[in-house]
């Protein structure tokens, strides 16, 4: 069994957590902010720390790298660095630290590997600044979209092009991110749920990522006097948004696991205290393991937002920003996680994930494997996600275990 050094691993997990921590609680290290430069600073001290080969490749991402004796095709570990607005300080950051971790610990005590061994802090997964979700492994799976970074702004109105400009990268270059020589990447990441907690055991092996609609619906009504408008006179949008956001729970409540919906925003005109609601817009994540579940789910959360309308005559757009299938991860990769958690001492479970990982991307690219490990209390995206100390060390020595497998055998 590989050792690693609890102590630094854990210490680094703290350190990580400064860069962009928020006053009243939680962290929002956005892509290319001073917060996000700061964080790829740090990892990038901690690969050089380690004897890796450290570059930043066109869009933002960080790779430490050593070369294999027998060259060929490369194994990659590692996880997002960017975070939601508010988040917890593990959900993608326990990837990044571990992957260092774990190829520090394997090239000190095992020298330099078969295979080519690379650790990876993505630059982006959240999609809390720009509407890019996925944006760094996308650009290594060569899944960028033409003038993607001139299009897509953040609430300031700055383009994403304009941000990479600021922290020294050129949008036009955004191609050279592509990577066709990964062989396998293995994930470790917090499971954001509470299977692992309540029903055990410590460790899971993702089998199937869930795919995932994003929905924007707008209701038109007509906007009118908030006193001399008689109740039964009102054509109020915001009424009759929140009569579809409650259908829409039910839809998902109806269909069962692992349905799942929901309303993450919303946004009233005219917005004033005084004014019935003329129009309201919102937003619906609407996710399933199984494609045609989850087309079925998209087209009845339609149908009871349509039906809604038509009771209180207004109108309905739904317009589908975003539609991603189920991913299946690679049974080999697969494979060797569920060894490498056995050399540890713990029988995984297989495990569907209802988040979103940069390993559903980069299985365009690669062969590619997830561990989970637990979540306290099931939270995550939040300033309360947390996992015990001992299961953060318990899945880094799995990662450890399966790059030794992979990249040393």
């Amino acid at each position: 069994m590989v050792a690693i050094d609890e102590r630094r691993l854990l210490r680094r997990l703290d350190e990580l957590a400064q860069r962009g921590a928020l006053p009243g609680g939680g962290l929002y290290r956005a892509l290319y902010t001073p917060a996000w430069v700061s964080a790829t600073e740090l990892v990038s001290g901690w690969m050089k720390e380690a004897g890796l080969l450290v570059r930043r490749d066109a869009v933002g991402n960080v790779w430490g790298r050593v070369e294999g004796s027998r060259g060929g095709r490369a194994i990659v570990t590692g996880s997002h660095i960017d975070t939601v607005r508010g988040g917890g300080a593990l959900d993608g950051a326990l990837g990044v630290v571990a992957a260092v971790e774990a190829v520090a610990s394997l090239v000190s005590q095992l020298g330099r590997p078969l295979r080519i061994l690379e650790a990876v802090a993505i630059c982006e997964e959240e999609g809390s600044r720009f509407n890019t979700n996925f944006w760094g492994a996308r650009a290594i799976a060569d899944r960028i979209e033409p003038d993607e970074a001139s299009r897509a702004r953040d609430a300031d109105g700055v383009t994403l092009a304009d941000a990479m400009r600021g922290v020294g990268l050129d949008p036009a270059n955004v191609a050279q991110a592509i990577r066709r020589d990964i062989d396998t990447f293995v994930e470790l990441h917090v499971e954001q749920g509470p299977i692992l907690e309540e029903e055990g055991p410590r460790l899971g092996v993702v089998r199937t990522i869930v795919g995932t609609a994003h929905l924007e619906v707008v209701v038109r009504g007509q906007p009118d006097h908030a006193g001399a408008t008689a109740m039964d006179r009102r054509r109020d949008a915001l009424l009759g948004a929140s009569a579809m956001m409650l259908a829409i729970a039910d839809v998902a409540r109806e269909m069962g696991p692992p349905a799942v919906a929901t309303v993450g925003t919303i946004a009233v005109e005219p917005a004033q205290v005084n004014v019935v609601p003329g129009l309201a817009r919102f937003t619906v994540d609407a996710r399933h393991s199984d494609n045609a579940q989850r087309t079925l789910l998209v087209a009845d959360i339609t149908r009871v937002c349509k039906v809604a309308g038509r009771e209180r005559d207004l109108s309905v757009d739904v317009r589908t920003l975003r539609d991603r299938p189920a991913v299946q991860l690679n049974e080999r990769a697969a494979d060797v996680a569920r060894r490498a958690c056995l050399a540890c001492g713990v029988a995984p479970r297989d495990m569907t994930s209802g988040a979103g990982h940069d390993a559903q991307v980069l299985s365009a690219a690669a062969h590619a494997a997830m561990i989970f490990v637990p979540s306290i209390g099931g939270r995550s995206h939040c300033p309360e996600e947390a996992t015990a100390a001992e299961d953060v060390i318990l899945g880094t020595r799995a990662l450890a275990a399966a790059l030794r497998d992979l990249a040393y055998s």
